[in-house]
């Protein structure tokens, strides 16, 4: 006669044993960042500019760039945005200040989402700006992280 006891499937304890399965993992992974305020990300985007500023970095000469960067800054940070705009588009040799307030305008009035702020930062990594480096020393400063 077989001594061996068999165990029966208790599917809540299984369920229970799971549920902590997922729960310790979730607590080991980190949390993510909480998205930053509107005048974070002014501030961050003006980190951003000073840094492409600083290196020359022309990232509207191009129509389609110029276009592009005026609906990322326009949906990312509205008005707010005007001044960097202008900045960052003095730096092309077609910069005329009454067409890129013109340009900037309707940017402003047929922003619809659909261009964010991350293009913005797309442009200028590939200008070679460390975004990852600015917003780590953003944090710091500014959140003790």
């Amino acid at each position: 006669m077989d001594t061996q006891q068999t165990s029966v499937f208790d599917p809540l304890a299984w369920l229970n044993q799971q549920d902590n399965v997922q729960r310790d993992a979730i607590s080991q992974q980190p949390t993510p960042c909480q998205p930053l305020s509107p005048s974070e990300e002014l501030a961050l985007a003006t980190a951003v500019t000073r840094e492409l500023i600083a290196r020359n970095a022309n990232i509207a000469e191009s129509y389609d760039d110029y276009v592009r960067l005026g609906f990322a800054l326009a949906n990312g940070l509205g008005s707010a945005g005007r001044d960097l705009y202008h900045q960052l588009c003095a730096h092309s040799t077609k910069y005329r200040q009454a067409d890129c307030e013109r340009k900037w305008q309707q940017c402003l009035h047929q922003a619809d989402g659909r261009t964010s702020i991350a293009t913005f930062y797309h442009m200028a990594r590939q200008a070679g700006v460390d975004i990852s480096a600015i917003t780590k020393q953003y944090r710091k400063n500014h959140f003790n992280y």
